[in-house]
This record gives C-alpha cells, structure tokens and sequence, in this order.
C-alpha cells in the first residue's frame, strides 16, 4: 500500500467516525416530547358588573355613571358590564347561562345596586319580587326560589362585592347574600362598603374618563314620610344628633347636587318597612279599618315592630298604613294583611378625598385600603 492510499484511507475512516459520532450526538441531542400541564386554577378569572337599576332623576346619575365607569375605568373595568337585569334571580340566572369561556368559575362579580343600611337594597330578588333583604333571601332560599350556583360557576375565590349606599354596615344582609349564590357549606365571600358611596365627575367636562367612584361620610336627619319638615327643625335635629361636628348643616340642607366632588350636598330617601300576614281564606283576615283595631293587631306582631326597630330610626317618625293583598301560587291562592311602615331619611353627604396637594388632584378619592374593617363591611360565614 503506497503511501497516497494509506492517507486516503485515513481520512475516510476519520470523516465515517466523525459522521457516526454526529449522528450519535444528534440523537442524544433531541428533546423528549413531554406533556406540558396548566393548572386550571391559574388561569385568570373573568370579572362581572351588573348594573341593577335605573336612574329615576337625571340630575342623580348614579346608575349610568356607574356604567361607563366600569367599561372604561382603568382600575375597576370589568370584562362584562350587563345592564338589562333588574333582579338577583336574574343575575344567577345569567352566571349560568353564560360562563367564562376559559372553564374557570367567575371571579369578580360587581352588583350596583341603590340601598341603605337600615334594611335592604332596592334591587328585588326575583322579578315582580320582594326587595332584597336578609328577611327575604332568606325567604327566597327556604323555599328554593333562589338556589345555590355550583362550584363551576362560583366557587370560594369567586367574590361578591356589593356598591350600595353604607349597605357594609349590614352584616347580615352580607352573609344571606354569600349564601344564596353559594349555599352554606361554601358561600361566596361578600363585600361592601360601610360609607355612603356614588359616582362622580373629577372635572366640570363630563369627560367620561372623569368618572370616579367616591365614599362619603353621612349624616341623617329623619321626619315624616308624607311631609318635609322646615330647614330649622332638620338643623335643629342635626345639632342634637351630631353635637361635636363642625359642619354648616343649612348649606348641606340647601343643595341637593354639587357641582364638584368637595361640596357637601345631601339626598332624600324614604325607608320602608313592609310586614305580611297571610291567611287560607280571604274571610279569616281582620278588618282593621279602625286606628284601635291597628293598634290591637300591631300589638301582636312584635317581629314587625322589631324589623322597625332594626332600622334605628326613631319609631315616631314612621306611618304605617294597611292593605290587603292577594297571592296567587301553584298550591293555591293565599290573602294577607300588608303593613307598610314609611319613614322619610335626609342624608347629608361629604365626600372623602385625596389628601393630594394640588387642587386637581384634590378632587381626587379616597381609597380605602382592600381589607379596611373600618371602611368595608364583610360577609361572615360561621
């Protein structure tokens, strides 16, 4: 073999080592196809606003404000804004029919709603229903009218959080509401805020992305329903309730909407209470069309006067009127005594603001920190 052949055949015998120890690598090299796993529960949740109302004064926007506010506000915007639903039926009705589309259950849910924190909101739970109350969820719940959601739709890190005027302060309201949408054994977490709260403009453009959402302060003054008192007696019972405050109380009394967030103005509301006596036959109901019978027949209904009582308005200035009312169901007709309890609620509101110097950004809100007990009720599910 001559030296040429014997290069020859060394370079061969190289470039066929180096091919096998290449391909070799290339194997060894790959990657192994491995499932790629994502938990479920990271995937993020679906946020929801229903806005349970409409606004019966122009001047009181309090429904549509809230509605642009959460299409467009960049911290509060929802994925999904309703606003054709009038009843909580409804709105669990909706979380149904129409889950997230990821297959996690809601997350945030947003229920605006007028209330008090005497008794209830003014949304009704279901259609042509009672206004929501804890007495009437309750009720609804009982007897299966409203029917827990599954842990598809709502679970333990689904949340409720309720936009009513000072409506936190009613615990109890907040724990039947958990309840109804979640059951006992894993109602949904409730929130809401113990101050009054409404939406506002910044600025006098009405530019919509001026709208903010503000708590307040109140201050209650009461007198009867089917009158308004003189602005000396309200000021007079303002004084009395609120001795140590520094407020121009007739100023309050004089302005009905601010121009701008700081200026103190107040509103009128009316607070009902409203008890139902029922009976088989219309012929067992009592004729009360006598200020004595009323009085003998309110006399034997202490959960009435104690539903009254509830409210911490002081009894003398609620009428109570009598009517009779009649219930069709599918086991049949029922006939009742209906007594509604009026009483008229003056409430001046003060907003809190931005402790922010300038004077832009004092028009600015206050926000209240997440977990804030002294600003936020909680529901409590023991």
């Amino acid at each position: 073999m001559n030296k040429l052949t014997l290069i020859i055949l060394l370079v061969i015998s190289c470039l066929i080592v180096s091919c096998v120890k290449k391909k070799q690598g290339t194997v060894a090299s790959q990657p192994k196809h491995e499932k790629v796993i994502v938990a479920l529960d990271t995937m993020p949740r679906t946020s929801i606003t229903f806005i349970l109302g409409k606004d019966d004064n122009s001047r009181n926007p309090y429904y549509s404000l809230a509605n642009i506010y959460y299409r467009i506000n960049k911290t509060d915007k929802t994925e999904v804004v309703i606003d054709t639903i009038s009843s909580l039926l409804d709105v669990r009705n909706y979380l149904i029919k129409n889950p997230p589309k990821n297959g996690r259950p809601w997350g945030l849910i947003n229920l605006v709603s007028h209330g008090n924190e005497f008794i209830d909101l003014t949304v009704k739970v279901a259609p042509n229903g009672a206004r929501t109350s804890s007495q009437s969820l309750f009720e609804a719940i009982r007897d299966t009218v409203f029917r827990p959601l599954d842990s598809t739709i709502v679970d333990a890190k689904s949340f409720i959080y309720l936009h009513g005027c000072a409506v936190g302060n009613n615990t109890e309201l907040l724990r039947m509401l958990g309840i109804a949408f979640g059951g006992t054994k894993r109602p949904v977490p409730v929130k809401a805020t113990k101050l009054f709260e409404y939406y506002g403009y910044v600025s006098n453009n009405r530019n919509p992305q001026a709208i903010r959402r503000y708590v307040a302060k109140v201050w209650y003054a009461f007198h009867n329903a089917d009158s308004f008192p003189p602005e000396a007696k309200l000021i007079q019972q303002l004084r009395i309730r609120y001795p140590k405050e520094k407020i121009n109380w007739a100023e309050a009394i004089r302005r009905q909407f601010p121009s701008l967030p700081a200026e103190i103005y107040h509103i009128r509301l009316i607070v009902p209470v409203i008890w139902d006596d029922f009976y088989k036959r219309s012929e067992l109901r009592p004729v009360l069309n006598t200020s004595a019978k009323q009085a003998q027949w309110l006399a034997g209904k202490p959960e009435f006067l104690a539903l009254i009582k509830k409210t911490k308005i002081p009894y003398n200035f609620f009428n109570i009127k009598y009517f009779n009312a009649e219930f069709k169901t599918e086991n049949g007709n029922y006939y009742a005594v209906r007594a509604k309890a009026r009483a008229g609620v003056v409430c001046l509101i003060k907003p809190l603001l931005s402790t922010l110097d300038s004077l832009r950004k004092r028009l600015e809100p206050f926000y209240p920190q997440p977990d804030d007990t002294i600003c936020f009720g909680f529901s409590s599910h023991k």
